[in-house]
């Protein structure tokens, strides 16, 4: 049986939640982790028709990249459309979870298929990711338990590297304790020197499951009083985490890179419309500009002219933008073309939904009767 835990687990893997923006609201914001999942439903956001069409495709979770609960609420209630559309959900037993920032942010995510389209190369993120911080987690147990214990360890989330899991290091040796009174040891006898055939476990945790890990590895252990060590390491210690290791560009907000061939900003723009498959962009700069290095963020592209200028991009291409940084942008030379908030995401997110059906083990469809909110006339 597939549950809304594993379905949050297979976007974990995809779009790690720690790359989401501090500000962010992603993860299960509606729902029963534990409940089962036959179908998913993908949307941009929770609307009244997308939850119209998850009660025709039957879907047990609606996954939005807009959070349906952005800001904390003090009630839930049908005064306000996402307290109506919370409950009515809710009514129903679906689940609502919102993969947001961190799917813009994390390798094959919303940013990397708008830069694939546009025909960027070579790219890296416009606001690279911060580390993860990660420990070595060091347990000592009786041959017996040794595998129970690093089984718990490894459901928790431990010894995750790049794209390999259970990764850790295992040697025999003996332990030595000796009981006191009081002590009801799993192993030996109380008031003697007692040594046991033990396994020492040591495996590395990121910062998220830390807590998890430790809690797992104490219920699974046998003795009354396991010892387990925990150290912090340098991020230049240990492989990737995943979502970084491997080929491919690492994670962040945007990317940046050259375009496959040379191009005016005009023709950048056609470009755009192409990949989009819409008439019409907005543009600002010069059309006859060359340009041989772009930028791309899905959304809103405010607030990242430092990026830009410390990339040395000619053009950037995003959704939308404030009229100033617009006009900033454009005074410093660089060119940007704005697709529409909707339509730059969207296309991205039909090119990503496919990867998720290819994770989980349940129908995953794409809404088709969300539309832009707003229309040209």
């Amino acid at each position: 049986m597939t549950t809304v835990r594993d379905i949050l687990a297979a976007v974990d893997r995809l779009a790690p939640w720690r790359l989401a923006e501090s500000w962010d609201n992603v993860g299960l914001l509606l729902g029963d982790a534990g409940a089962e999942v036959r179908r998913v439903l993908v949307a941009l956001d929770v609307t009244d028709a997308v939850c119209d069409e998850a009660d025709a495709v039957g879907a047990d979770v609606v996954l939005a990249h807009h959070p349906l609960l952005f800001q904390p609420v003090d009630r839930l209630t049908t005064a306000t459309v996402q307290g109506r559309l919370a409950l009515r959900l809710a009514a129903a037993g679906r689940a609502v979870i919102a993969a947001h920032t961190n799917l813009d942010s994390a390798r094959g995510g919303l940013c990397d298929v708008l830069a694939d389209r546009i025909g960027l190369t070579d790219t890296e993120p416009l606001e690279p990711a911060s580390a993860p911080r990660r420990y070595k987690v060091v347990v000592y147990a009786p041959e017996a338990a040794a595998e129970t214990v690093a089984e718990a360890a490894f459901a928790a989330g431990a010894g995750r590297v790049g794209a390999y899991t259970e990764v850790a290091f295992e040697s025999a040796g003996t332990g030595r304790f000796r009981p006191g009174q009081g002590a009801s040891p799993a192993e030996g006898e109380v008031g003697k020197a007692n040594r046991v055939a033990e396994r020492r476990l040591e495996t590395v945790v990121g910062e998220a499951h830390l807590g998890a890990v430790l809690a797992a590895v104490v219920r699974a252990h046998p003795y009354e009083e396991p010892v387990v060590d925990c150290y912090r390491l340098d991020a230049a210690s240990v492989g990737s985490p995943p979502g970084q290791g491997g080929d491919g560009p690492p994670a962040g907000l945007g990317r940046v890179g050259p375009i496959n061939d040379s191009r005016t900003l005009g023709q950048l723009a056609d470009k755009v419309k192409e990949a989009l498959g819409c008439e019409s962009v907005r543009l600002a700069g010069d059309p006859a500009a060359p340009v041989v290095r772009a930028a791309v963020l899905t959304g809103s592209g405010g607030r990242m002219a430092g990026a830009l200028r410390r990339a040395r991009a000619q053009a950037f291409v995003t959704g939308e933008m404030k009229y100033h940084d617009l006009s900033e942008l454009a005074a410093a030379g660089t060119g940007v073309i704005l697709g529409g908030h909707w339509r730059t995401e969207r296309v991205a997110l039909a090119a990503w939904t496919p990867r998720l059906a290819e994770a989980v083990d349940v129908d995953v469809v794409l809404s088709d009767r969300e539309r832009d909110p707003a229309t040209v006339r």
